[in-house]
């Protein structure tokens, strides 16, 4: 029975894993391929958890006496030669990748034509890295199926 419980943990937290990390691995090549790509800029990096919307300059924290990840906050213009801009974070934490983003960078964005909200940087790490991710979360879902590794 607890075998059974474990399997069926596993596989659920796999469906989750999978479905997080796989929409950061699918949107930005989708909208790369299908949408508008524009130059931002990185504004800077979110310090906190959760509902915490302040942007500071440093790409990591230290809480608890450990350093944390912080996510990336960038501005882009809302169309190509727009002056309209708008902000947008990574849903990703810049955490195997500290260093790479800083302060004023200019990085690639990419969205839907009829979303321009929803911008997401398009970064070969970032994207390599949820890639990890949804490969972790598909291998939780075979062990959950499977029963073995």
């Amino acid at each position: 029975m607890t075998k059974l419980f474990f399997r069926i943990m596993l596989f659920g937290l796999g469906i989750f894993i999978t479905y997080t990390f796989g929409k950061d691995t699918v949107l930005p090549v989708w909208h790369k391929m299908t949408g508008v790509s524009v130059e931002g800029k990185v504004a800077g990096f979110l310090a906190g958890r959760g509902a915490s919307k302040t942007v500071v300059n440093e790409p990591t924290g230290v809480r608890k006496g450990k350093r944390r990840s912080r996510r990336i906050v960038f501005r882009y213009p809302s169309a190509p030669g727009s002056t309209d801009t708008l902000q947008n974070h990574s849903s990703m934490g810049t955490f195997m990748l500290f260093g790479t983003f800083e302060t004023g960078d200019t990085v690639p964005v990419v969205f839907a034509e009829d979303n321009p909200a929803e911008g997401r940087i398009f970064n070969g790490q970032l994207i390599f890295l949820a890639f990890l991710g949804s490969l972790l979360g598909l291998y939780m879902i075979r062990i959950g199926l499977l029963g073995r590794l």
